[in-house]
């Protein structure tokens, strides 16, 4: 295993949204790793540290039958340059395990990337999209100065990921915190690409805060899909406030009974206009006002077949809003224009997926009008950047004018932070505040930036919030502050930790919105399901938030098959069954009601689009009304 610090693509959305592009865009450039770490200026000065044994783990629980993916029982380690002050690594002899030696890492100071201090181990052998296995290795945390032992922790972010700069695609993901026992920890797994032979690579993200550790035997066992990732050994992950009797839950659906709900009135009245007394009045949310929602694909809403056929179904029933996946993004809406019958991107099935989300009442959220990390295009004119501008610049009204009023709102900016290097590299900051006028001049449309992992404490989070700052000095506030939410059993925050997030970038501009949650845990459903309950108790309860956006739901169209609610037979896992319950269920209000003598009946209602329907005297009438806070009385006339 060697020990490295290095600029690199960090954990969940800071490698998520890299990933996603080499994955669904089926684009990848082939490059060595010399070259791209000149360009950064990272000079490698490797000092051999010593070896460390990989072997099985002593008294390990792991089914037979697994493929050892590291080559041999004896990994060099050495240590690359380390940012100035931000960790040291050393081989050390420890007393009473059979392994003799182990990895020793310092990290003072959390450093300003997460990635700046890990370790990583070449994988043998390729590995398929689909195949299954285990991570496993001994770790215990030690005190940093100051701490009691009794207080140690430390947090790793794993990965499997392909040695492909300047993404690195990661096949999976892991994480998991130690205490300052020593435990063998498990760390299951189900890949979401292919690793080619020689190019995969075992990746241990060690930055995620201040903290010491040793860790000792490492395997990584592929078991080909034989055995079923539920059915793996696992190190069980969970989260601060998980507790059934938490009091920030209790607090919270306090905060949603004042905030997201209200007296709905119904007037009953006869043809002639007077009240009519002791009619049967129905009450049922259709949409509701708050943005629960998902990302789609226009190719799946407009597909024929059985599974787009439910596909639909789940879209139509259980959200009131949606983002299109790919379909908007510059360079795959560009291709779409095309029209090709074999094409992934079709404008003309987007336009139609549009027409039907519209005749269902389904909010559309644009996504997006300028992405500011590097692509390949942008690339390969980082040395013209006004022909990058330009390119932006002329985009933003093409796309806005041709979609329209087809959304609600548009992400502005996608990554606005990004990770390691954006295009604001060669154009400068100034350039975004160029993008928000250009966008503002194309269109009345609420604007919004978007970023992701605004809940981990580090310099994404800090850059996203002194960059909100900067478009509001410069006369370009955004509308909205988007919040993508990837998340991983490696980092999963605490839902006050997360509230106190919220209300920072709320006194920026008082509207948030998570943007493409989804949560891996290696296998762990209801680990998944509790933490998606609590985001979406904590989100509903804040007054800031108009929407709670999932990326995708359906294991067979989705980026991170494990993260899906529904399996790919479309069974529920137990997040479905949260998000039904919750968004479907007890904040979707269905009632009834009698009127009383003066015609009237109220109920108390969750805000949203509502379909009344009154029967009196052999009557009946339904009619589909809007229900916000200080809303007048519907009134309903009978025939």
């Amino acid at each position: 295993m060697l020990i490295y610090p290095c600029r690199r693509n960090g954990v969940n959305g800071e490698i998520g949204d890299l990933m996603w592009k080499n994955r669904h865009s089926r684009r990848g450039r082939v490059c060595s790793i010399a070259p791209v770490m000149r360009k950064t200026g990272i000079l490698f000065c490797c000092l051999l540290l010593g070896w460390m044994s990989v072997r099985p783990v002593s008294g390990s629980t792991l089914p037979e039958g697994g493929r050892e993916m590291l080559s041999s029982p004896e990994v060099k380690a050495y240590v690359s340059r380390m940012p100035e002050g931000s960790g040291s690594a050393e081989t050390v002899p420890v007393a009473g395990k059979p392994f003799g030696r182990v990895q020793r890492v310092i990290v003072p100071r959390r450093p300003d990337r997460l990635w700046d201090i890990g370790a990583r181990a070449l994988l043998s052998g390729a590995m398929l999209e689909g195949d299954t296995g285990v991570v496993t290795f001994e770790a215990r945390a030690l005190p940093l100065p100051g701490q009691a032992a009794g207080e140690a922790s430390a947090e790793v972010a794993v990965m499997l990921e392909e040695a492909l700069p300047p993404s690195y695609p990661k096949a999976a993901q892991m994480g998991f915190r130690c205490g300052p026992e020593w435990r063998t920890y498990y760390l299951p797994f189900r890949t979401d690409r292919p690793l080619a032979e020689g190019r995969g690579t075992l990746v241990f993200h060690l930055g995620l805060q201040a903290q010491a550790l040793e860790f000792g035997p490492v395997q990584v066992l592929n078991y080909g899909g034989a055995i079923a990732l539920k059915d793996l050994p696992r190190t069980t992950a969970t989260y601060p406030g998980r507790n059934a009797d938490a009091p920030w839950r209790k607090e919270a659906l306090d905060r949603i009974a004042k905030l997201r709900t209200g007296p709905l009135t119904v007037s009953v009245r006869d043809a002639a206009g007077h009240p009519v007394a002791g009619a049967r009045v129905k009450v049922r949310q259709a949409r509701s006002a708050f943005g629960f929602g998902s990302a789609v694909t226009a190719q799946m809403l407009t597909a024929a077949g059985a599974d787009s056929d439910r596909y639909r179904q789940v879209v139509s029933d259980t959200f009131s809003r949606v983002v299109f996946e790919n379909d908007m993004k510059m360079e795959f809406w560009e291709q779409s224009l095309a029209n090709a019958a074999d094409a992934p991107f079709r404008w003309d099935k987007t336009q139609e997926a549009c027409d039907w989300l519209k005749r269902q009442d389904i909010g559309i959220r644009g996504h997006y009008l300028c992405w500011a990390p590097w692509e390949p295009w942008s690339e390969s004119l980082r040395g013209t950047p006004e022909k990058i501008k330009k390119r932006i610049l002329d985009h933003i009204p093409r796309v806005a004018g041709e979609v329209g009023g087809r959304v609600m709102e548009w992400d502005a900016i996608n990554h606005l932070a990004g990770w390691d290097k954006n295009i604001d590299e060669v154009t400068g900051l100034d350039f975004y505040t160029e993008v928000m006028r250009a966008c503002r001049a194309a269109t009345k449309l609420p604007l919004w930036v978007n970023e992701d992992q605004v809940f981990r404490p580090g310099r994404q989070q800090e850059d996203y919030y002194s960059r909100i700052q900067k478009l509001i000095a410069d006369g370009c506030k955004p509308d909205g502050i988007g919040n993508q939410a990837h998340f991983d059993s490696s980092y999963l925050p605490a839902p006050q930790h997360m509230l106190a997030v919220s209300d920072r970038f709320a006194a920026l501009v008082p509207a948030l919105e998570i943007t493409e949650f989804d949560v891996v845990s290696g296998g762990d459903e209801q680990l998944e399901a509790d933490f998606l309950r609590d985001c979406l108790i904590l989100c509903y309860s804040h007054q800031a938030y108009t929407g709670f956006l999932i990326w995708g739901f359906w294991e067979g169209a989705h980026w991170k098959p494990e993260a899906a609610l529904w399996r790919k037979d479309w069974s529920e896992k137990p997040a479905a069954a949260v998000w039904r319950g919750l968004v479907g269920g007890e904040w979707a209000t269905k009632t009834e009601g009698v009127s009383s003598p003066e015609g009237i009946c109220t109920v108390s209602a969750h805000f949203g689009t509502y379909e009344i329907t009154v029967s009196a005297n052999g009557k009946t009438r339904t009619v589909r009304v809007p229900f916000v806070r200080d809303a007048p009385a519907a009134v309903v006339e009978l025939p």
